[in-house]
C-alpha cells in the first residue's frame, strides 16, 4: 500500500475538487434557496472532511483488491465515489418509501 499512497493521495485531492464545486454551486444559488448559515457551516465542514475521505477509501479499497490505477484513474475515483455512494442513498431512500404503505389510522 505505501508504494500506492500516492493514488491515494490523488484520490483525497479529488474529494477536494468536488467539495470545491459544490462550495461554488452553493454560492450560486438564491439567498432564498440557502439554508441558515449555521446549518450551511455544519453540511460543509462536514463536506471538506467526508468527500476526500471516501474518495482516498474508495480508491484504497480498489488497490488492496489488486486494481491497478492510474493517477488519472485515482482522480476520477475521488470525484465519482462520492457521487455514486448519494445516489445508493437516495436510491435506498426511494426504495423504502416505495415499499412502506402509509399507515390507516382510526379517524378515516
Amino acid at each position: 500500500m505505501p508504494a500506492n499512497a500516492h493514488l491515494i493521495a490523488i484520490s483525497v485531492f479529488g474529494g477536494y475538487v468536488l467539495f470545491g464545486l459544490k462550495l461554488a454551486e452553493h454560492f450560486m444559488r438564491a439567498a432564498a434557496d440557502k439554508m441558515p448559515l449555521r446549518r450551511d457551516v455544519v453540511c460543509f465542514s462536514a463536506l471538506f472532511v467526508v468527500l476526500p475521505v471516501l474518495g482516498g477509501s474508495m480508491t484504497a479499497i480498489y488497490l488492496m483488491n489488486g486494481d491497478k490505477l492510474s493517477p488519472i484513474l485515482a482522480l476520477q475515483v475521488g470525484l465519482t465515489s462520492p457521487a455514486i455512494v448519494q445516489s445508493l442513498i437516495i436510491a435506498a431512500a426511494h426504495s423504502v418509501s416505495k415499499n412502506s404503505a402509509p399507515a390507516a389510522y382510526s379517524g378515516q
